[in-house]
């Protein structure tokens, strides 16, 4: 998973890359978690990138990544020099709701579901 700046928080603040790597650490219908070298503070606003090909069994087709809109809620940093940022999405296209919904739907490792939203 990769992420950038949006343009609304690129005034705001700035980061050391342009395209920042990072490891998804948890995925929900709401948001997500990631592990990244890089700091970013807590209501920054980043565009996502993430690979279909790693939320599906199926071959992504010619959009490979999706791009997911979402405001950091949560910066935490980690004992190995790394951060914790807890993403809430806010813009997310109904296919990649429908991947991410089947994905966590397969993946999830709870015996009931705490929330169900309405789809």
């Amino acid at each position: 998973v990769s992420f950038r700046l949006h343009r609304s928080s690129k005034k705001d603040i700035q980061l050391s890359k342009k395209t920042v790597s990072s490891k998804l650490v948890d995925l929900s219908a709401g948001g997500c978690a990631l592990e990244s070298a890089v700091f970013v503070p807590a209501g920054a606003k980043l565009s996502i990138f993430l690979d279909r090909s790693q939320l599906t069994d199926t071959k992504a087709g010619k959009q490979r990544f999706s791009k997911i809109v979402g405001v950091i809620k949560n910066s935490k940093q980690l004992a190995n020099h790394k951060y914790r940022l807890g993403v809430q999405f806010e813009k997310v296209s109904s296919k990649d709701r429908k991947l991410i919904d089947d994905f966590v739907e397969r993946n999830d490792r709870r015996g009931d579901r705490r929330i169900n939203f309405p789809k």
